[in-house]
């Protein structure tokens, strides 16, 4: 295909971010704070004005949105983070209007694109990312194919379960690793600590993820406990991927990846102990490398696939 480049577009809950991208070179960026809560018609009216500057520069466009996506027919069948998105079929809403082809794919799949491509998992053919943040989400790679699932569903890390009879999650379920590693789980969790034992947390005047990690890099007990918990989590989810889907890598992408060796030490120590034939394995865990990129990278690149939604040129 020839093409002046690709538009990749990134649709959270707090801003939409489109690029116009060349292989893996980003030119030219744009970003809106994102109208979520508006209803359907106000934000593809808001995609329709990030797309509208790039249209005589582009050939395809690819869509991250959080959700159940149906990548095959372009269709969002469910969003949390905008309201009243249930079947959506919304590259034929935009196709109309720009009249390229128009891909759409859930946004870890596409964090999970962008660095199998150009990131961390560069060259790997099994992969599994997963993103820490508020939610916990994931995406696979197997055999150099992404990997969707018969229903769309596939990598849903955060919803696996690590102790049944754990506290409820947000979806209803209980005991599932995003109960015990999502952001304001972090949070609670430092607090619950502070009310028992001194701590440098107290003099913040509202904590995050980051500000833990910070002091426990400065040896605040509270804090590097509460890292060393959250890591010992996120190591029992890995080590539940690494024998399902034997990774060469896996990828821990979101804020609180950049904790460093406070979180990714008790995460590969806790994989090692509990993973069958550890010894035996070859497979690293490692930071997401791309940042804010990798999304609209990877979009970018599932806009160039080919025939099956899992074919990526």
């Amino acid at each position: 295909m020839t093409c002046k480049g690709i538009l990749g577009v990134d649709v959270g809950g707090t801003n939409i971010k489109a690029a116009l991208v060349f292989g893996r070179k980003i030119e030219r960026r744009t970003k809106i704070l994102s109208m979520a809560h508006a209803g359907i018609r106000r934000s593809i009216e808001q995609l329709k004005s990030v797309i509208e500057p790039f249209r005589q520069e582009i050939c395809c466009i690819g869509i991250g949105i959080a959700g159940i996506i149906d990548s095959k027919n372009g269709v969002v069948i469910f969003s949390p983070n905008l309201k009243g998105w249930n079947n959506v079929p919304l590259t034929e809403y935009l196709h109309s209007e720009f009249n390229v082809p128009i891909r759409v794919l859930n946004d870890v799949n596409a964090i999970c694109l962008g660095e199998w491509k150009y990131g961390a998992a560069q060259g790997c053919d099994n992969v599994f990312l997963f993103t820490l943040g508020t939610g916990v989400g994931g995406a696979a790679i197997c055999e150099g194919r992404l990997l969707f699932g018969a229903n769309g569903f596939a990598g849903e890390f955060g919803h696996t379960t690590v102790n049944p009879k754990g506290p409820k999650c947000i979806c209803g379920h209980y005991g599932h690793l995003e109960r015990y590693v999502g952001a304001e789980y972090i949070v609670a969790r430092a607090k619950r600590k502070m009310k028992r034992q001194k701590s440098s947390l107290t003099r913040q005047d509202a904590l995050t993820p980051e500000i833990i990690a910070r002091e426990a890099r400065q040896g605040d007990a509270v804090a590097r406990q509460t890292f060393a918990e959250v890591g010992y989590y996120i190591g029992v989810g890995v080590a539940n991927i690494l024998a399902l889907f034997d990774p060469e890598i896996v990828v821990i992408s979101g804020g609180i990846a950049r904790a460093g060796k406070l979180l990714f030490a008790p995460v590969r120590d806790t994989a090692r102990r509990l993973v069958l034939g550890a010894e035996h394995r070859r497979y690293k865990i490692v930071p997401a490398r791309l940042g804010d990129d990798a999304g609209i990278l990877g979009a970018a690149l599932f806009a160039q696939s080919r025939g099956k939604p899992t074919e990526i040129s």
